[in-house]
């Protein structure tokens, strides 16, 4: 290819990403139950070939040649994919309140204060989602597959280091997770009774939700983002109610799907898939795009509620809370990191081959291991996408990087400073990290916050 041919290419690259992202965000926003991803591979099929992989990687162009790869290993399990979102939007779940969608049902499970209600909705909503879960785990094996056909190798190395966060991390897990749960009544297994819907619903602090109201947080994020140049009208925010809606906020390309589940959980997740977007809107192009730098740029806003000085000063949080608060909201993270960190290894053998009855187990032990709570089997496809995890990972690691440098810079309040629009806007326009920080980096912060 001569260089207007890997121009096109390019552009060829970024389109195809942005119609992707327009899909799949269709789908999540509860506009489309039965997204159609087959036609738009087939579409900008240049951006997704085999033989544009050789040819990229004949010329040393092996980074584009390794976008094209991801992108032909996504085709390959996108009809997989169209099944298993058509038959999660289809789903039905029969909870204590009767019949619900699934995605109401997931809604409303961090709010459900009642225990035996919690679990028998928790249930239900497992039901539902191993009803489609043969989709996913075929569209997962068939990505993986194409995956190592194309020469995408697993990044061990990260593995091995999501296994040391996750060791660094164990003693003060443990220790402040059991002194939250005995608050309710709960504890900790091996040796207690908790189970991942009791996690959920502890994490969503509903002891704190009279701090984040809902009516409050679109003003709380314009004024929180405008001043360090990230202005909301860059992206696209959408919150309508959708009965089909996906709880939680999800960012795609420039746009945001948002159904609220209440308190800390909304106001945490906003902030980080604004991040997310604003990153996509404003960072370099997709086939140019380290796939962290929009975690890092979510994770380092997210990151503004567990600072003690950002707390009393924009959510007016009274003095003696303040340390309880935000030990709690690391918590939360702490929480992300590690079911993710335990994910990406059982997903990295499902790419060497790992399947079936043994990839289930190998889940539930692991997430079940990490967050001490009892995980139920069936949810194994829903973390089988091991770059992504790594992404997560990664971008989280380079946010405290970020935020350990704006520190350095600017002081504990840079997100007060005139110059951190400026220092942020250099950031996110970078795209590649100039020192690739270890995954432990955002393990070790919070470790300092959790004290």
């Amino acid at each position: 290819m001569d260089a207007e041919e890997l121009q096109l290419l390019r552009s060829e690259l970024d389109g195809l990403q942005a119609d992707l992202d327009l899909e799949r965000y269709r789908h999540v926003a509860g506009l489309e139950p039965a997204p159609g991803l087959v036609r738009l591979f087939q579409a900008r099929s240049r951006a997704a070939r085999r033989e544009t992989v050789e040819a990229l990687r004949a010329q040393g162009e092996a980074a584009l040649a390794d976008r094209v790869a991801a992108l032909r290993a996504e085709w390959a399990a996108a009809g997989e994919e169209e099944a298993w979102r058509a038959a999660d939007a289809a789903a039905e779940v029969r909870g204590p309140d009767g019949p619900a969608a699934l995605s109401t049902a997931l809604a409303r499970l961090h709010r459900e204060r009642d225990g035996d209600r919690r679990r028998e909705l928790a249930r239900a909503a497992h039901q539902a989602l191993a009803a489609a879960a043969p989709r996913r785990e075929a569209a997962a094996e068939l990505r993986a597959r194409a995956r190592a056909e194309l020469g995408l190798l697993p990044a061990w190395e990260k593995v091995v280091e999501a296994d040391a966060l996750l060791s660094a991390t164990d003693d003060a897990w443990r220790d402040v997770l059991g002194w939250l749960a005995r608050k309710s009544g709960l504890a900790p297994r091996p040796g207690g009774d908790l189970g991942r819907a009791d996690l959920l619903h502890l994490l969503a602090l509903p002891d704190w939700e009279g701090l984040f109201p809902p009516g409050m947080l679109p003003l709380f994020l314009r004024q929180t983002l405008a001043p360090l140049g990230l202005g909301l009208g860059r992206i696209r925010i959408d919150d309508d109610e959708r009965p089909a809606r996906w709880p939680g906020a999800h960012a795609f390309g420039a746009r945001v799907s948002v159904r609220r589940v209440g308190g800390a959980a909304d106001w945490e997740g906003l902030l980080g898939a604004a991040g997310q977007a604003l990153a996509g809107a404003l960072g370099p192009p997709f086939h140019a795009r380290d796939p962290a730098l929009p975690v890092a740029l979510g994770e380092l806003l997210a990151g503004l509620l567990r600072d003690p000085g950002f707390l009393a000063r924009r959510l007016a949080v009274e003095k003696g809370h303040l340390p309880d608060l935000s030990r709690l909201l690391a918590l939360r993270r702490l929480s992300a990191l590690r079911l993710r960190a335990a994910a990406l290894r059982v997903a990295t053998e499902v790419e060497r081959g790992t399947s079936g009855a043994a990839w289930h187990e190998a889940h539930r032990e692991a997430l079940g291991l990490a967050s001490l709570a009892e995980w139920p089997v069936g949810l194994a496809a829903r973390d089988a996408d091991a770059p992504a995890l790594l992404a997560a990972l990664r971008g989280a690691a380079r946010g405290e990087q970020w935020r350990a440098g704006l520190v350095e810079r600017l002081d504990e309040d840079w997100w007060r400073n005139p110059r951190a629009a400026e220092a942020l806007a250099g950031l996110v326009a970078g795209g590649q990290a100039e020192e690739e920080p270890g995954l432990a980096l955002s393990g070790q912060a919070l470790l300092r916050a959790l004290g």
